[in-house]
């Protein structure tokens, strides 16, 4: 029989002198930041100009920046822009007014520092945008986020995509709502002469607390386990809900829902003995969704032979040639593609309803799921995964800030699978700039690097 390692609580083997050191420690090296929230459900979009992805609204004087890629000139990518005049005022060497613009050339490898400054990334900062300002259009020349084409690799990133078609030049748009957090440094970022704490001890408690941070700066919890009714509840017999899914009069609710559940299963499904005619009607269903259009409805007709369809390939008790966990992926790819589309269309926002919003809650709130193993008396927890700007910038790897003279985090963009912003290995992207550039309004001497966890 295993022993029951001791609990880490026991009063008699608890050193709390050095807790109150470690609580201390943290107190004294607390910063504020700012934490950048994608809120959702996108049905009820604030009126904040700050946001991910889509069009930026750059102004007629400036060209949209290219950067280098494999010595080669390349438009960059628009990752964000940010209203300074949305931003809390926590730092005096930011502006308090004006846009700044994040651009990164977004290719498969994602080395951003690997060049001189400005030829990865690029920021752009004016004092005066007017609301007005209609967005930008990309160059011709702007190639597929992260180089994506189409091959093997491409039925689950950034989307399925069918032979000879290339992935997305443009991020998936979602507004963001500035709040003030609280942020602590890295365990490695200690000046010494400090007190040196417990690796594993600071590790776990400041873990903890960017947890609560994050939630109390945004007033949600971890822990949403949205069931999505089309997926397998448990590791258990089950077969596709073929009786939930007739019952939904109005699905697929958009042309983006059907043409990514059918491109999907043309990519999911090439393995099957007679797949010809499964990619012939899934082509067919693809190119039917691109007519009716990303953000528009599916005409009662189309949506009921879409239905049926899918029906058929399942089989009413799961005897169909494509298997319950195949169709749920493609279901789950269907949601997250007209969820993500939502956040720039307040039209199609409005069409999607609560049930599937709830459905793919947990796919966008900022914290995840820690499952790794812990002492006794621990057990697992979540962590929160959030865009920051300024504080203490979550470092992964051991790896220390770019600039090494007096670095500011200017911004801090997480992987966010919830609108395909892929960065790293489930990792994140960080763009540096020294105090005394910010200070001078130096951004054209941010540096950026990717890190994978």
């Amino acid at each position: 029989m295993t022993a029951i390692s001791p609990s880490p609580f026991d009063a008699d083997t608890r050193d709390f002198p050095a807790e109150e050191a470690l609580d201390a420690l943290l107190a004294s090296h607390r910063a504020p930041g700012i934490l950048l929230q994608r809120p959702y459900p996108p049905g009820a979009f604030p009126n904040v100009r700050s946001r991910l992805g889509g069009k930026p609204q750059l102004p007629a004087t400036l060209d949209w920046p290219w950067g280098m890629h494999y010595g080669e000139e390349t438009p960059m990518h628009f990752l964000a822009q940010i209203d300074c005049a949305e931003l809390p005022r926590v730092d005096d060497a930011m502006p308090d007014k004006g846009m700044l613009f994040f651009f990164a050339v977004n290719a498969e490898e994602q080395i951003w520092d690997g060049d001189e400054p400005g030829a990865s990334v690029r920021v752009l900062y004016v004092e005066d945008v007017p609301a007005d300002t209609p967005p930008t259009d990309h160059p011709a020349e702007l190639q597929p986020i992260l180089s994506a084409v189409a091959s093997d690799r491409s039925s689950t990133f950034p989307r399925p995509q069918l032979a000879g078609e290339d992935g997305p030049r443009l991020h998936t748009e979602w507004p963001l709502i500035a709040h003030r957090l609280d942020t602590w440094p890295e365990w490695d970022m200690i000046p010494e002469g400090d007190a040196d704490p417990d690796y594993d001890a600071y590790s776990r408690r400041v873990s903890a607390l960017r947890l609560g941070a994050a939630a109390a700066a945004i007033g949600q919890v971890p822990g949403a386990q949205s069931a999505k009714p089309w997926e397998r509840p448990a590791p258990m017999p089950w077969n596709f809900p073929v009786a939930w899914l007739r019952m939904q009069k109005d699905f697929p609710y958009a042309g983006i829902m059907m043409e990514d559940i059918a491109r999907t299963l043309a990519c999911r499904c090439t393995h099957l003995e007679d797949s010809e005619a499964l990619m012939r009607d899934a082509q067919r269903w693809v190119q039917r969704g691109r007519q009716i259009g990303p953000d528009q409805a599916c005409p009662a007709d189309d949506a009921l032979a879409f239905r049926e369809w899918i029906v058929g390939l399942v089989g009413a008790d799961g005897e169909g040639p494509v298997t319950g966990n195949i169709m749920a992926s493609a279901f789950t790819r269907g949601a997250k593609s007209i969820v993500s589309l939502a956040g720039g269309s307040p039209v199609l926002a409005q069409r999607i309803p609560r049930e599937l919003y709830q459905a793919m809650e947990s796919n966008h709130l900022p914290f995840e799921e820690d499952s790794r193993h812990r002492a006794a008396g621990y057990g697992s927890r979540s962590r929160a995964v959030i865009h920051q700007m300024l504080g203490h910038a979550v470092l992964l790897q051991n790896a220390g800030a770019m600039i090494e003279e007096d670095p500011v985090c200017l911004l801090q963009l997480a992987n966010d699978d919830g609108i395909d912003l892929k960065l790293g290995d489930c990792g994140q992207a960080t763009f540096w700039i020294r105090r005394s550039d910010l200070a001078e309004r130096r951004f054209d001497r941010v540096e950026g690097v990717v890190e994978s966890l």
